[in-house]
């Protein structure tokens, strides 16, 4: 009996052991499934608000940029930016964006190696009607320099090929205007965020706006300024803005805090010419974005441009391009309307 009774005093003692041991286990359990799992997705979701805010607040500044664009020299606008985490920062020249045109419908050159700091491109006509070209480049500071094609490539011009530099090119057997092109650096008003989800990207220029989530690549989330009339026969105009940012702020970046925004149209030079093609070339982060964008959005076709080491060695070691190309049998009136907008922010 003694025995039977020491026995059972000892099982009752183990339960509330096991008992404890149990509930330590399920709480150690819960709190680290709490650990991994949910504070993370309290964390990430509170920086997706955090960007949602500030994507707001930025669409709703270039809403006002666009106004400021599309009126004219001397418009301007005031904006309420708000940022609750985050930087703010104007990049010069952060993108490059190319145009070529043709002036002529029995011509259409393949041209590579365009872009700033080159010394030479090649080009050639993909129609086989121009067998050489004359080249007069047109530099920002106003030098002007003529030269032909050698063995398909352009070179020995004075100065590497910069942003704000043109181009017009010419068959050199009859003179004629074949075509040209206008290289710019396109500047950009630049939000990053970065948290425990990875880094959030905003950018604004041209009158659109770019943006890239974790894990994702860049996207056009407002669209870039661009008008066309339209024809029975495909399109009448087209319209392209090209605009720079130029900052009279002492401070060049923000953080977080509320700030009044000052944007005014220092107005620019207006291109317009008569064409039957436009390509677009776009290089940096966001070139897959605006190729997309134009298109889906535009009608663009997307082409690749490149050499054959048959067609030009020198040309094939250049790479190869891939621009988006719009093309039709009647001329159409091509313009690109070069803006500086001058902004300025201060704390509200």
């Amino acid at each position: 009996m003694q025995r039977q009774l020491s026995l059972g005093k000892s099982e009752d003692a183990v339960s509330p052991v096991i008992g404890t041991v149990l509930i330590l286990a399920i709480m150690i359990t819960i709190t680290g499934t709490m650990l991994a799992w949910g504070i993370p997705q309290i964390q990430q979701s509170e920086a997706y608000a955090i960007y949602t805010s500030s994507q707001n607040n930025l669409l709703n500044f270039d809403a006002d940029l666009d106004h400021v664009i599309l009126q004219g020299e001397g418009a301007s606008r005031t904006s309420t930016v708000s940022f609750s985490s985050g930087s703010f920062v104007e990049r010069s020249n952060l993108d490059e964006i190319k145009y070529y045109y043709t002036t002529v419908s029995w011509s259409n050159p393949t041209i590579v190696g365009v872009t700033n700091g080159a010394t030479q491109f090649a080009m050639m006509d993909s129609k086989s009607e121009v067998s050489d070209y004359s080249v007069t480049l047109t530099y920002p500071n106003g030098t002007e320099w003529t030269g032909t094609t050698s063995e398909r490539i352009v070179s020995d011009f004075p100065y590497p090929l910069t942003y704000g530099t043109s181009a017009i090119y010419s068959s050199t057997a009859n003179a004629t205007q074949v075509g040209g092109f206008y290289i710019y650096g396109t500047d950009a008003l630049s939000y990053r965020y970065s948290s425990v989800s990875g880094v959030f990207k905003m950018r604004m220029f041209n009158g659109g706006v770019v943006s890239k989530e974790p894990g994702g690549p860049f996207f056009v989330s407002s669209k870039p300024l661009v008008r066309s009339v339209s024809s029975s026969e495909g399109l009448d105009s087209l319209t392209f803005y090209q605009t720079d940012y130029n900052l009279s702020s002492s401070a060049k970046s923000v953080t977080a805090g509320n700030f009044i925004f000052d944007a005014r149209n220092q107005g620019g030079r207006d291109v317009s010419l008569d064409v039957y093609s436009v390509r677009v070339g776009f290089s940096g982060d966001s070139s897959i974005a605006l190729r997309n964008y134009y298109f889906n959005e535009l009608g663009f076709t997307p082409n690749t441009f490149y050499f054959t080491p048959a067609e030009s060695l020198v040309g094939s070691s250049m790479g190869f391009e891939e621009d988006v190309v719009l093309s039709q049998s009647s001329a159409f009136d091509f313009r690109i309307l070069e803006r500086t907008i001058n902004v300025k922010f201060n704390l509200r």
